[in-house]
């Protein structure tokens, strides 16, 4: 079995990019990692007592509500530290980067996608998807995986019900290649074997009750700001270096979608993409 923790990092109203991203981890490694990343934030915290109780990274790295009192140089080889232990001994990274610009001219185009305009559906439903590609395929500890996702959006039933339901929409990106009479071609999904490597119903956790919910958050926050930054210019002179940099770190662990049949689904998620990300 598989734990995979879920947090979104962007919203129209703050600029062009929404990243969803998860952070997988073998069942029996979960102890392990969540205490590794349990010690790691209470020493910090101890280390400097009044700053906060809980990470969220945008305001951490940028010294907001209380942050400030500790060095930036502490904060971002903090950051840097998170990241590396997120990818050591086995994790993935799963997850999209949209654009909203791009979203929205997708939605308009005609896919027929299933989700309505909320794209924080769009992006959990897609992080499902390249999850079950994945994991269909895993020749060793294959097992389910549980979707472990933070709980501030109203939408979330939906990602249990986008599951439960399993809509034919999302087939093109999770199906498999075989061959018939010797001709290769995308074998057509059935209802028993859609989304049936994922526990249908995604479980809601308040990120102060896991560390490693505050540790997706990080990963989402990083790979946001460094697609901004393709774009914007930074806050501060070596900002877009040391987001590149952890991003160097993060990107060997990241699933990619891979080769997929030609189908609305797909399409539909090249077009919304950011430009910056590899889908």
């Amino acid at each position: 079995m598989k734990f995979i923790y879920i947090d979104e990092s962007g919203s129209a109203g703050e600029g062009d990019v929404f990243v969803m991203c998860g952070l997988m981890v073998d069942a029996y490694k979960l102890r392990k990692k969540t205490a590794d990343f349990d010690r790691m934030l209470s020493g910090f915290l101890a280390r400097h007592p009044g700053s906060n109780t809980e990470l969220k990274t945008s305001k951490f790295i940028n010294g907001k509500g209380g942050w400030n009192k500790i060095d930036p140089a502490e904060r971002k080889a903090f950051l840097s530290e998170m990241c590396q232990l997120a990818v050591a001994n086995g994790g993935k990274l799963f997850g999209i980067g949209l654009s909203f610009g791009a979203l929205a001219k997708a939605r308009e185009a005609g896919h027929g996608h299933p989700f309505g305009e909320s794209y924080w559906l769009a992006g959990g439903m897609f992080t499902c998807a390249l999850v079950q590609k994945k994991m269909q395929g895993a020749q060793k500890g294959k097992g389910l995986t549980v979707v472990i996702i933070d709980d501030n959006k109203k939408e979330m039933p939906a990602i249990s019900d986008g599951l439960y339901d399993a809509d034919p929409w999302f087939d093109g990106l999770y199906q498999r290649r075989g061959s018939k009479r010797g001709k290769k071609l995308w074998l057509p999904r059935t209802p028993g074997d859609r989304f049936d490597q994922i526990i249908n119903t995604a479980f809601a956790i308040k990120s102060h009750h896991s560390s490693l919910v505050q540790v997706a958050d990080a990963i989402c926050y990083v790979y946001r700001r460094h697609l901004e930054l393709l774009d914007c210019n930074e806050a501060y002179p070596g900002e877009r270096e040391f987001y590149q940099s952890l991003v160097e770190i993060l990107e060997p662990a990241r699933e990619k979608l891979g080769q997929c049949p030609q189908a609305p689904c797909v399409d539909f998620y090249r077009a919304a993409k950011h430009p910056g990300w590899t889908l």
